[in-house]
């Protein structure tokens, strides 16, 4: 029962993973400074790099939707936004078999820009108006470009920790 529970847990870590960074956010946002929406991309790119079979996709949209009722944005752009990301990434990861951290890096930089930008066309097509791009888009990009080595090093540590790559 206790190893069921083990197991349960271990298999469970990347989506509350998700959940974890998700309210993280909403608590940083709220009291500190804001990382945006596409703040839980980082936990997302990471998993699907390491683990993909343990984070489902419906996981990922149901997350895209909490951001969409957490941040008041029409719901399911975070979900699409997410999604178009995921398949960006899955043309990349065929090309490369052992990537680098700092390609990693560049490739995370890349595609939050990429899945920045679309969120703000969503946006700007959901509302029928241009949005104006003001400091604080360039803002939340740099604040993630900034924390991604942060948690991946801790993900990283925690992937390691939990045998989770050699078994999944």
């Amino acid at each position: 029962m206790l190893d069921d529970i083990k197991l349960l847990l271990k298999v469970s870590f990347p989506t509350i993973t998700i959940i974890f960074l998700t309210f993280l956010n909403l608590f940083v946002s709220k009291n500190y400074f804001d990382f945006g929406q596409l703040f839980v991309f980082q936990a997302i790119f990471f998993w699907l790099l390491y683990t993909p079979s343990l984070l489902p996709i419906y996981i990922i949209l149901i997350s895209g939707i909490v951001q969409d009722i957490i941040f008041l944005t029409p719901i399911g752009t975070t979900g699409l936004v997410f999604l178009l990301l995921i398949f960006l990434f899955e043309k990349y990861n065929k090309l490369f078999l052992e990537p680098s951290f700092f390609e990693l890096t560049y490739v995370f930089i890349a595609l939050f820009i990429i899945g920045s930008i679309i969120f703000w066309g969503i946006n700007s097509l959901i509302s029928l108006e241009f949005i104006l791009i003001n400091i604080n888009f360039f803002y939340k990009i740099l604040l993630n470009v900034l924390v991604f080595p942060i948690i991946y090093f801790f993900l990283h540590i925690l992937l390691k920790k939990l045998n989770l790559e050699k078994k999944f």
